[in-house]
């Protein structure tokens, strides 16, 4: 049976994928409220998610990438798409066993060992085909750098930080190669299981991945958020993982976009109830683009 407050299309498409189910509960709310991410058991034992996109944009980028990207990390290391709906911008998935990292009580040689992995799966992603895969837009700097500085003038910050950011971004940032990127990549969509005495990492939420320089979001927000200096282990498994340092260049992109990231960071943590983990991200920014070299 399906739940009495399940809207009707989200109802539909889960009963003509699955049949009868129970929700488990709503696991994501929209800015208004709204949600848009529900967990169901289904009959037969599976746990299924269902999802809402905010734009058409979303949920291409999301069910493109479950066609052509999510296939190549292996078994057991993304979830399937079951089931979409364009018109609802819906999509039906399978579920990952196991634990998001960022909610997981880790060792620290198990962290390690989650970076590892996390580098490694990183690295398949951006090795993957980019034909038929949404392509990233780029603004010109000059207006990347204008709206950074606007918006870092709405968070009210002080005018120190917002120095440290025009510093950082005077310079348009050393082109490098394209990849196919997982666009949010980061504990968060990290689901962590064990099986026997093994951890097992996979990745979930697809809606902003997209062709474009790696350095722009999936190593950015790897070397400046994930990665602080008091670890320099888990910068080490990652590498390790991933199978090379970055390059200078990719370094100096990181420190670029970074800066660029960080008032868009401020601006959604503020929208979504002072979210401290991206609160502390854009924190460790701004701490770090004050050091003459803070991705290095």
């Amino acid at each position: 049976m399906s739940a009495p407050d399940m809207p009707a299309d989200v109802d539909r498409l889960l009963r003509a994928t699955t049949g009868r189910y129970e929700l488990v509960g709503v696991r994501s709310l929209a800015r208004a409220g709204h949600p848009v991410v529900w967990e169901v058991a289904a009959d037969d034992g599976r746990r299924l998610f269902a999802k809402r996109h905010k734009n058409a944009l979303m949920h291409q980028r999301e069910t493109t990438a479950y066609r052509i990207l999510a296939p190549g990390l292996g078994s057991g290391r993304a979830p399937a798409l079951l089931a979409e709906d364009t018109r609802s911008l819906l999509v039906v998935t399978s579920a990952l066993p196991g634990t998001p990292v960022i909610s997981t009580d880790l060792t620290a040689a198990e962290e390690r060992e989650v970076y590892r992995q996390a580098g490694h799966l990183a690295a398949v992603i951006h090795a993957q085909p980019t034909a038929g895969a949404p392509v990233g837009e780029y603004l010109p700097w000059d207006q990347e750098r204008e709206r950074a500085l606007a918006r870092a003038r709405e968070a009210r910050l002080p005018e120190e930080d917002i120095t440290v950011l025009a510093e950082a971004t005077r310079h348009e940032p050393p082109r490098t190669a394209l990849a196919y990127c997982h666009g949010d990549f980061g504990p968060r969509n990290w689901i962590v299981r064990r099986e026997d005495d093994r951890l097992l990492l996979g990745v979930i939420d697809f809606e902003r991945s997209h062709v474009e320089a790696p350095a722009r979001r999936d190593l950015m927000r790897l070397t400046c958020q994930l990665t602080p200096p008091r670890r320099p282990d888990l910068r080490a498994a990652f590498t390790t993982g991933y199978g090379r340092e970055l390059t200078p260049q990719e370094r100096a992109a990181c420190r670029a976009w970074a800066a660029i990231d960080c008032p868009a960071a401020l601006r959604w943590a503020m929208g979504h109830r002072r979210d401290e983990e991206v609160l502390g991200y854009a924190r460790t920014v701004l701490d770090l683009l004050r050091h003459p070299n803070p991705v290095a």
